[in-house]
């Protein structure tokens, strides 16, 4: 297969993807029901109708993103392919961080794989096993041994592995930007760059509040080729107050504000926000454009977060002018 017929194919796929105000409208629901009978003339009714549960209908969901994911990788040039999965390993990762984070908490290893992404076509790892790891240090040995992340012989806490993983991801991703088209590595790089301050401003408020000593931040920072430099954050964090970020980040100021509230869920949608209006406001020179492919996974992930988050809120009985909040598609 080309890039060209890969791109081309790209724009039919995004022609599928639900319209943001759609989205919006379907945050009203008052029962999964209606939810599946508005969804019902789109990919996702055919799988919905057999959805009797709320966990049938994160399954159908899940399935939903998954094969479109792998719709996409099938025709992909082996180059392209290459960064693509790269790319996608993004979702292991964050399924790392919620297995830990969730085993730390105490949660079973059912109510783990429930809310995990499913990524098993670009999955290195074996999630399910590391799932039955019984600790912290026996998640982290397995990661190492598998040599699929670059984790250092002492990771101390949650924090700390968390930041590693970000860590050995970026610099794979980045290394990948070569086997991209040139014309469209510098657009790319600014979305990974853009990524990477997020992460790294997080880190930088929860110390600036101080729930993170000062010393440990600073060692957290990621190096970031295409974004803001370790050295100036360091810089900005030797002033000791949140303040400063709010006044050198203002467009980011809902995240920043969010960093340090604690609900770890708005935060992800605030960045995912961000990430997104980023990519939208590009204004990209060519119909044949391989920008086009990751914006695509972009607006696939999003997608793919807002539905979920409206089924369990309709389902919990959160109240819809609440579910608009936990929307990416504003």
């Amino acid at each position: 297969m080309s890039l060209t017929y890969l791109i081309c194919r790209t724009h039919g796929y995004a022609s599928k993807l639900l319209r943001k105000d759609f989205i919006r409208e379907l945050a009203a629901c008052r029962s999964l029901q209606e939810l599946a009978e508005r969804l019902s003339d789109t990919e996702y009714g055919p799988k919905l109708k057999v959805a009797g549960t709320v966990l049938d209908f994160e399954k159908a969901l899940a399935e939903v993103f998954a094969n479109r994911l792998s719709a996409l990788l099938e025709l992909a040039p082996s180059r392209i392919k290459d960064f693509i999965e790269s790319y996608l390993r993004r979702y292991e990762i964050q399924n790392l961080v919620w297995i830990a984070r969730m085993k730390l908490g105490g949660a079973s290893e059912g109510e783990i794989e429930r809310l995990l992404i499913p990524v098993k076509g670009v999955s290195r790892l074996d999630v399910e096993s590391l799932i039955k790891a019984k600790n912290l240090s026996e998640l982290i040995n397995a990661i190492r041994e598998s040599k699929t992340y670059q984790l250092p012989e002492e990771v101390e806490n949650i924090i700390d592995f968390e930041a590693e993983l970000w860590r050995s991801y970026y610099a794979q991703i980045f290394k990948k930007l070569s086997r991209i088209p040139l014309s469209d590595r510098g657009d790319v790089k600014r979305l990974l760059g853009l990524e990477l301050d997020l992460i790294n401003l997080k880190t930088c408020m929860l110390s600036a509040v101080g729930k993170l000593d000062r010393p440990v931040a600073e060692k957290l920072l990621i190096d970031n080729p295409a974004g803001v430099s370790r050295r100036k954050l360091v810089r900005l964090l030797s002033k000791g107050d949140e303040r400063i970020f709010l006044e050198h980040f203002p467009g980011y100021r809902d995240f920043l504000v969010s960093a340090v509230s604690g609900d770890d869920w708005l935060l992800e949608v605030e960045r995912f926000r961000i990430v997104r209006r980023f990519a939208e406001s590009l204004r990209i020179p060519r119909f044949v454009n391989f920008f086009y492919v990751v914006k695509y996974l972009v607006d696939l992930e999003a997608e793919y977060r807002d539905l979920r988050t409206i089924a369990i809120a309709v389902y919990h009985g959160v109240p819809p002018e609440s579910r608009l909040r936990l929307l990416v598609s504003v």
